[in-house]
């Protein structure tokens, strides 16, 4: 029976920048027979939360890789739907699993979760060290610490138009030293802008601001 064994991964993020490289524990994850599994993330970090990322491919169908799993964990396991996709969740000592399963022709497949649960009073700060409009929520903040450049991807929202984001953050950005480079063309009518930088070191950013629905504007931001 083929298992997933990752590769050991790094220290918690918040003690990068103070102690050597350590290696970070993760638990097996069984596959399926006639499945295929590949990592996404050794390590990254998921809100605030130590977290790795992989996905399978199997030739058995949604229904037999869910029985698969419930012989495997008979407790502390769940199972939920959610937008056509069936959602199995464990908890393995410190760790919580969760598997998203869907139909692909004739067989499925899936993507493997590994959360660390948060140590006692751990309150992850989301969206630390990057500036935020007035108003504006962090729905997502995740740091890939496997990337040479610790890729890191915010999802963050707000009433503003992206127009008047855009104009925010470039303002912002130069004065953070970031440099302009290639942003498309943003009217205060446009319901998508993009805003392109360049910063020390070579680093670089782009963000991406889309006005959906109940006037809500979402930004995506990738800084590597």
């Amino acid at each position: 029976m083929p298992i997933l064994r990752p590769a050991l991964a790094f220290a918690a993020f918040p003690l990068l920048a103070l102690l050597p490289w350590q290696a970070q524990a993760w638990p097996d994850v069984p596959l399926p027979e006639g499945s295929k599994g590949q990592m996404v993330s050794e390590h990254m970090k998921y809100n605030g939360l130590d977290m790795q990322s992989s996905r399978f491919a199997s030739t058995e169908a949604v229904e037999d890789v869910i029985a698969f799993y419930r012989a495997k964990w008979p407790e502390r396991t769940v199972v939920d739907q959610a937008e056509g996709k069936t959602l199995i969740g464990h908890m393995e000592g410190e760790h919580y699993v969760t598997i998203e399963i869907e139909s692909d022709g004739a067989g499925s497949r899936g993507t493997i979760g590994i959360l660390k649960s948060p140590a006692e009073g751990q309150t992850p700060n989301l969206g630390e060290g990057f500036y935020r409009p007035a108003g504006t929520d962090v729905v997502s903040d995740i740091i890939y610490l496997d990337t040479p450049g610790k890729t890191r991807t915010l999802v963050l929202q707000n009433r503003m138009s992206p127009y008047v984001n855009q104009q925010s953050y470039n303002q912002r950005m130069r004065a953070e030293g970031w440099k302009s480079v290639g942003s498309a063309p943003c009217r205060p009518s446009s319901l998508e802008c993009v805003a392109r930088f360049e910063g020390a070191g070579g680093k670089k950013m782009s963000m991406t601001m889309s006005r959906g629905e109940g006037a809500v504007t979402s930004t995506v931001v990738t800084i590597e």
